[in-house]
């Protein structure tokens, strides 16, 4: 039997994705950008552990049997990889363990990246190929698998590739404001987004401040980085909320309008995902005072770190 573990970390956009043309395959209409994060103090992973040669396929995530035939499971890409994993172990079949620790969001990224290094680990598979069947379980694994500050290039076989590590960002921290309601299912902006005749102009934008980024981060402008991705997330939530899909509460939003003040102060931007975080990216000198303001916002509060790729935990 052979028995392989990984970790990934979680992601944020930076340059967001919404509109996807194959759901499937999960494959983006336009190009898309993001990091990897961490909690500050205690990591922030998906833990996979693929075992080949069980006597019966499953997937438990988070203590939880998947149905191998759900049209997100994991399965899905044991099963592209099966006569491989045959030819070199025998028969048998896989089993996968995902369970995921401190993450707040972004956690089907992690889980895929995860189990895309285990197949890597256990039969070579081309990381560019094993991107395809990863986003088949979340379209933005990429970010996770590579880790740092990451574009994600649109077209017919979208491929990422990390354009600044983790140590580009070690005077930053980005604080997360946690509010008390629950998440959209991301599918809802995929579905609508398309529909209505902005999204050409948003596919535009998102395209030209990917282009913007490839120049900031040849520069290691990373203030740059975070100021295109609070216009970036204004862009996006326009968007939504010309298909009825809103994201941002009032309270989200008496956030984000106040930071904009504080800003004249102390330098800060914000950024929000599909989630229920408005996550703010500032120097480490200014964490402990902005967490003091945050506290008349929102009572969870955590301090993020940029992280780095998948990686082999076991062999």
């Amino acid at each position: 039997m052979w028995k392989v573990q990984a970790v990934a970390h979680p992601t944020i956009g930076i340059v967001l994705l919404g509109g996807l043309k194959d759901q499937v395959d999960r494959l983006p209409y336009h190009s898309s950008a993001g990091i990897a994060y961490s909690l500050m103090e205690r990591e922030s992973v998906a833990r996979t552990t693929m075992e080949i040669g069980t006597e019966r396929e499953s997937v438990i995530i988070n203590g939880t049997a998947i149905d191998s035939l759900d049209s997100r499971s994991p399965m899905k890409i044991i099963k592209k990889y099966e006569e491989m994993f045959r030819t070199k172990y025998g028969k048998g079949n896989v089993s996968i363990i995902s369970d995921n620790e401190n993450i707040l969001s972004g956690s089907s990224d992690a889980g895929a990246a995860a189990l895309g290094k285990c197949i890597e680990a256990s039969i070579g598979v081309d990381p560019l190929e094993l991107e395809l069947e990863m986003r088949k379980v979340s379209e933005s694994a990429g970010r996770s698998y590579y880790g740092g500050l990451t574009i994600t290039y649109g077209g017919a076989r979208p491929y990422t590739k990390k354009i600044l590590d983790s140590r580009s960002f070690d005077d930053i921290v980005i604080l997360s404001a946690v509010f008390p309601h629950k998440r959209k299912p991301s599918d809802d902006i995929h579905t609508n987004q398309p529909r209505h005749e902005y999204y050409k102009k948003r596919m535009e934008n998102a395209e030209k401040a990917v282009k913007i980024l490839e120049k900031l981060a040849y520069e290691r402008n990373v203030k740059g980085i975070f100021e295109l991705a609070m216009d970036d997330t204004e862009d996006y939530h326009y968007m939504n909320s010309l298909v009825g899909v809103q994201i941002v509460t009032p309270e989200m939003r008496k956030l984000m309008d106040k930071i904009r003040e504080w800003r004249s102060e102390m330098w800060m931007t914000y950024i929000v995902t599909g989630g229920n975080s408005v996550f703010l990216p500032t120097m480490k000198e200014n964490k402990d005072e902005i967490r003091r303001r945050l506290e008349n916002y929102t009572g969870e509060i955590y301090e993020l770190r940029v992280a780095e790729g998948a990686r082999i935990i076991s062999l």
